[in-house]
């Protein structure tokens, strides 16, 4: 039994630790990537069943007290938030210590939570510097203006009979946000495939080459 117990808890081990990124997270990057941005205070953290024996869900109740980023209606969290994380999802960020955080977030809408992982570049907020605020405000006056002037964009008579329908927040699922991060990490390794075949190439040609100017000589 215990022998049993020991290989499941390496298994998930294993898997918990199976976090990839497409490199060090970066404050632009994530910025740009994220759902919600913004300074909060985490105040409560509660810890429920997982559903396996010895690891725990964390539910964290965090006050909001910046927002720099929200991809939704006015009435997004404004004012406190409950950000979730998992140990058996490999990427999920633990918010299991109180305190001010920089928070880099998507929306879970299987449950209305929000939830950072350990690609974004979450961190507390002791940790971030002034240029990194300075950073943040200018990305920020940049992501508003760039969506006041996209719902400024005149309606189309189609487009104002399903007004309503446009009006509702589009909301990613967990699986949409894997298959973005996906889809980045193989063009990143497209392009680095593409320039190890370059490099290949050339290399081929000069040893081409050096055989060639071998053989005139020996003659």
């Amino acid at each position: 039994m215990k022998a049993k117990f020991l290989f499941l808890t390496l298994i998930f081990s294993i898997k918990i630790l199976a976090c990839k990124c497409n490199g060090e997270p970066e404050l632009k990057r994530s910025f740009e990537t994220a759902d919600f941005v913004f300074i909060g205070n985490i105040y409560g953290v509660n810890e429920v069943p997982s559903g396996f024996k010895t690891l725990k869900d964390v539910l964290s109740n965090v006050k909001i007290e910046k927002i720099y980023k929200s991809n939704y209606y006015d009435g997004y969290y404004q004012n406190e938030a409950t950000l979730y994380g998992s140990p058996l999802r490999s990427c999920d960020i633990l918010f299991s210590e109180k305190g001010k955080y920089l928070v880099f977030a998507y929306y879970d809408e299987d449950t209305g939570f929000l939830y950072s992982d350990n690609c974004f570049y979450t961190k507390k907020l002791t940790e971030i510097s002034d240029n990194e605020i300075k950073t943040l405000d200018n990305l920020s006056r940049k992501f508003y203006a760039e969506l006041k002037i996209q719902n400024s964009k005149e309606l189309t008579a189609e487009e104002l009979e399903n007004l309503d329908i446009l009006l509702e927040p589009v909301i990613p699922t967990r699986k949409i946000n894997k298959l973005k991060k996906e889809i980045v990490a193989i063009e990143t390794e497209n392009k680095n495939l593409k320039i190890a075949l370059w490099i290949l190439s050339f290399l081929t040609l000069l040893l081409g080459i050096f055989v060639i100017w071998k053989r005139k000589n020996c003659r």
